[in-house]
């Protein structure tokens, strides 16, 4: 009985955890953020502003192995071996959770701003798609 009753408590706990994670994680969108995101004219010139520089995620090695350069970006992210993207469960791609992180935030200048990590989550959520 004990043992179940641990099980609820903990259960319960995870529930709510989860829930006020992603209440602090999901950015209100007031950005005046597109109906559909798209890859090409709205992440594709974030990244090449703030990641696809030189010495980061750019040329012939690139930080991490994730060239972000405008001719691969796409195919670089969407490796599901690497877990960049995941369409499934978007808060944990390690894409958006990179540029949230608190420790070690991309770009490591610091966080990107919110209306720019919602524009890159909002495409995850909307399967990220090449368009």
């Amino acid at each position: 009985m004990k043992r179940l009753v641990a099980h609820l408590i903990f259960l319960i706990w995870l529930v709510y955890g989860c829930k006020h994670d992603q209440a602090k994680l999901i950015p209100v969108d007031s950005c005046n953020s597109p109906v559909v995101v798209s890859f090409s004219s709205d992440l594709v010139p974030l990244f090449s502003k703030n990641c696809a520089l030189s010495g980061c995620h750019s040329g012939a090695a690139p930080a991490s192995n994730l060239n972000l350069e405008p001719a691969v970006a796409y195919t670089q992210l969407m490796n599901h071996s690497k877990g960049y993207v995941d369409t499934i469960h978007p808060l944990f791609s390690l894409l958006y959770a990179q540029m949230t992180s608190v420790s070690t935030p991309m770009p490591p200048t610091g966080n990107l701003s919110s209306c720019n990590t919602a524009l890159v989550l909002k495409w995850i959520q909307q399967k990220a798609k090449n368009n």
